[in-house]
């Protein structure tokens, strides 16, 4: 019972671990972020890249829907284009990746020494990587002051609830630390 319970916790692990979302930041030190009170989007409309992966009405309401939220709940408000502190921007992008894990060999023999083989494996696989941009801008010079990216392993699921969940904690994960302390 306590190996089943054992390996059940390592699957648990695991699995939540390939969803997981990797971030990172950067910003401009200069900026005086504690003066920032009012956002607004850059662009009314997302511009169009041409990939109708990401040219999508559903996934643009999500992800704007996702940071109107988040920055809303750490105080900032919603303002008209033109009378904010600092603009927001995003794009998305999907990029091929090439993962691997450990090389493994196998060798095995027969009675008798008559048969025998030798295998492998490289544990090497692609797969694609979904990567979620959010600018914020200063609309004086138009300059981004801060930058969040999240990375995550993409899969393609039709299912809109699990879509809006991974929209909504990979931006939750890369505005947790906007505005910078």
């Amino acid at each position: 019972m306590k190996r089943e319970f054992f390996l059940y916790m390592v699957a648990v692990v695991v699995l939540s671990g390939c969803s997981s979302i990797s971030v990172s930041r950067d910003y401009d030190e200069t900026v005086n972020f504690s003066a920032l009170k009012t956002f607004a989007w850059k662009d009314a409309v997302q511009p169009e890249t041409g990939n109708p992966r990401i040219d999508n009405d559903l996934i643009d309401d999500r992800i704007r829907t996702a940071v109107n939220r988040e920055l809303t709940a750490k105080g900032f408000r919603l303002a008209k284009q033109g009378f904010a502190d600092f603009q927001v921007s995003y794009f998305v992008e999907y990029k091929q990746r090439i993962g691997g894990g450990t090389v493994s060999v196998g060798m095995g023999g027969g009675t008798g020494g008559r048969y025998g083989g030798v295998g492998y494996n490289t544990g090497i696989s692609d797969y694609e990587e979904g990567h979620l941009t959010i600018d914020m801008i200063d609309p004086s010079d138009d300059k981004t002051f801060w930058r969040g990216v999240g990375r995550r392993t993409s899969y393609e699921t039709s299912n809109p609830k699990k879509i809006t969940k991974i929209v909504n904690q990979s931006v939750s994960g890369i505005l947790k630390k906007f505005p910078p302390k």
